[in-house]
Formats: structure tokens, sequence, C-alpha cells
């Protein structure tokens, strides 16, 4: 996923006017399974196209259940990650709104782990055009997952993995057009803060992200799959700031200021190209964006669990282990096992400037928030040189904009303008 030094030639995959090739629909699995009070799990899969404009062919399929019992499908626009019920494994991967199909029968053998459920769910569109408000159009993103009925189970059920999908044209054509070096995000819900207490190991009480709240992210878009390099930098600003060398190392030492201005100069190349969606734009992450991609459907304090140790990231020392990662200075982007979502470096490497100014959470839930007019420019994942606790995925720490040090850097996304 690391982007190349030709990447301002080729940040797309062809040009508009010349590639065509059908929709595959970007289907992804996501969320945890729950595992039954028998033992089975239930496998989540699909095949054909989903599109909301032809009558039957996209099938969801949950496989490996408990035989004989009763399930049914859960599905909505957005993605979710919540535990479903006290003590139980499974997590409600559809955030509400959501809608549910008819029961149905699981059959296979008695006492066996072989049973199956199965939704056309294409058909369902089609003979519900409403059910999830407006008639959904080509392009936007739903998500969907089976419940299981398990009497011994937490709320006497147990649900599977999601999957996300975007819905394509009726005749499966049009532009195959994706933006080299960046991971789709799926418009979805989380909880953006963290809980945890002010003590060891993760020492909350700093810049608190409290209170908890529910955050929706209500449009898809794009985010780097790794932090700007050196090389791709340079290589549009004519100029390489950075203290630790390397074209394949994340840029450092750039202001808040210089990270808007590449992404200005980034939109404007890629926009006489045709190559920005209408309202589109590449600047940096909100917060909330920034968070939401990456906790990448988790809830730990980490994307990799509760502790980060030092296979995991590039950063100094693990407040978890006592251990010194002996960390004198960043690494080549991706050199770390990327996020669910296909994110590398979330943890660690630099800093990443957010567009927000920095604020307190509100209390209630909250729909695509973002902060702007504030003295201080938000920064999030931590850096080669900090300890775990500073690069939590819900860790706030922020900076003034016109500030430089070796450890802040940058990521853009592809997503719709917002003004700071």
């Amino acid at each position: 996923m690391r982007w190349s030094a030709l990447f301002l030639s080729s940040i797309w995959l062809a040009p508009a006017s010349a590639q065509q090739c059908a929709c595959d629909g970007d289907v992804a699995s996501y969320c945890t399974a729950g595992t039954s009070s028998a033992g089975c799990v239930a496998a989540l899969t699909a095949t054909g196209l989903p599109s909301a404009g032809l009558p039957s062919g996209f099938v969801l399929s949950a496989s490996g259940v408990d035989a004989g019992r009763s399930g049914l499908f859960l599905y909505g626009r957005t993605a979710s990650a919540l535990p479903f019920g006290s003590g139980g494994s499974s997590w409600l991967c559809v955030a509400a709104p959501l809608r549910r199909t008819p029961r149905l029968d699981s059959g296979g053998s008695p006492g066996a782990c072989d049973g199956s459920l199965a939704l056309d769910f294409n058909a369902l569109l089609a003979a519900n055009p409403a059910a999830l408000g407006a008639p959904l159009a080509a392009g936007q993103s739903c998500c969907a997952q089976a419940w299981l009925r398990d009497p011994q189970a937490p709320l006497h059920g147990l649900l599977s993995a999601g999957l996300r999908f975007v819905l394509c044209q009726p005749d499966a054509t049009g532009p195959c057009i994706v933006p080299a070096g960046l991971v789709p995000i799926p418009a979805g819900s989380f909880l953006m803060g963290s809980s945890a207490g002010p003590g060891a190991p993760y020492y909350n009480g700093l810049n608190p992200p409290q209170p908890v709240h529910a955050v929706t992210i209500s449009y898809p878009f794009w985010m780097g799959a790794t932090e700007v390099t050196q090389g791709e930098y340079a290589a549009l600003m004519g100029n390489n700031p950075s203290s630790f060398f390397g074209l394949d190392h994340p840029v450092e030492r750039v202001s808040w200021h210089d990270a808007r201005a590449y992404c200005a100069a980034l939109t404007a190349q890629q926009a006489a190209l045709g190559r920005v969606p209408a309202g589109y734009e590449y600047r940096l992450p909100t917060e909330a964006e920034w968070e939401y991609a990456c906790r990448a459907g988790t809830a730990s304090e980490f994307s990799v669990g509760p502790a980060l140790e030092c296979p995991d990231a590039a950063f100094a020392l693990s407040d978890h282990s006592g251990t010194s990662c002996l960390r004198t200075s960043t690494a080549p982007v991706a050199s770390f096992a990327p996020n669910p979502w296909g994110l590398h470096d979330m943890h660690g490497n630099v800093f990443e400037w957010c567009l927000d100014s920095f604020a307190a959470y509100p209390a209630s839930a909250v729909v695509d928030p973002f902060v702007s007019g504030g003295t201080y420019r938000v920064i999030r994942g931590g850096f080669w040189g900090a300890a775990s606790r500073y690069c939590r995925s819900a860790a706030r720490a922020f900076y003034q904009p016109g500030l430089v040090d070796s450890g802040r850097g940058l990521r853009v996304v592809l997503a719709p303008v917002r003004v700071p």
C-alpha cells in the first residue's frame, strides 16, 4: 500500500476517460464475529454484485452456524463496532438506524455447526426501496451482518462479523478509478474518546479524551495508507525539511500551515487532471475522521489491542511492559503491520496534523464534527520518541500551528471540503 516515488504522475490507476471496467462493489469484512454457546462461529460472505438498481444477484451467506436455529440479517448505511450484550463475545457491526429481515431457519444437522442463512440483498432493496430512508443510489455504502438465535448467550443471540459494500450502477459499468496509495474508509459510527483512568498504563488524565461520545461520519472518504513521505513531499513542494533523511521515511518538521499548503497543491494538481470528485479535496483529516480510521472498527486503546509493544509501531517506550524500544528516529513508512482497514503507522512514527482546532469534547452524540477558529491545532498518533500512552487511538495533543519539530508530519485524506 506504500505510495511510490512516482506518486505525482500515477496517483490514479488510469484516466477516467480511458478506463472502463466492471464495478466490484468494494466488499470487505470488518468487526468481530461472536462464538455461540455451542462453539460455532458464523462466517459471513457475499457473491454477486451489490446494486440498488438490479432486481437480484447479490447474495449474503452466513455459514458455520448452529443448526436448527432461527436467524436474520441486520443491515444499514453505516458501520459500527459496539459490544452486543454484557459479557458476550459478539459485536454490533451495523450502526443505528438499522433494519432487520424476517427470520430464517438455519437448517443443518442437529448439534452441528453446519447451519446457514442466505439473503439476496438486491432483491431486498428492490422490494423495499425506501427501507433505509430515501432510495439508495450507486456509490452509496451499506453494511450487513447476521443475527443468530442462541438462548444461552447474552440477549439470547450472537452476531457474525460485518460486511460493508458499495452499490454499483445497474449496468455494472463505470470508470474504474482508484486513488493509488489511498484506502477507502466507509461511512460509519463509533465511540470517540477513552474512559481509561488517569494512572498507568494509559495516563488518560493529560488532555483527557472525555466524555466518551458517539460520533457518526456520514460520508465515505479515502485516507493515505501511510504518512506522506519525504519523496512525495519533495516532488510536489520542491524541498525536504526533514531531520531524519530518507525518501521512504515520513516527512517531518512541517508546520500545520506547511501541511495545508501541501494538501492544497495536491488538490490543485489532481483537480486539473480531473481526478478529484466534486465536493471533495485533498486535506488534513478532521480529528474525528482520524480516530475513526485509526480504530478501524476496534474499541480497545490501540487498534492492535489493549497494549502497544515494540514490534507494533515506531515509538520509544511501552507503558505496559516497561520495555524501551531503542527508537532514535523515524522508521520507513509501512515498516509495521497495518490496522484492520489497511492503514500503517497510525500509532507512532510521527504525530499527524489534524484540520481541527483543539476544543473540549461535547457530551452528546454528534455527526461529522469539526472545530475551527481556535488557537491550537490537534495532533494525533504519537511519534518515534513517545511512550505508548501518547500513541493511543483516543489520545489527544495540540500544538501551535506555526511550530515545527522532528516528531510532526502529516497524512492526507480525500474527503468533503472543510474550511478551518
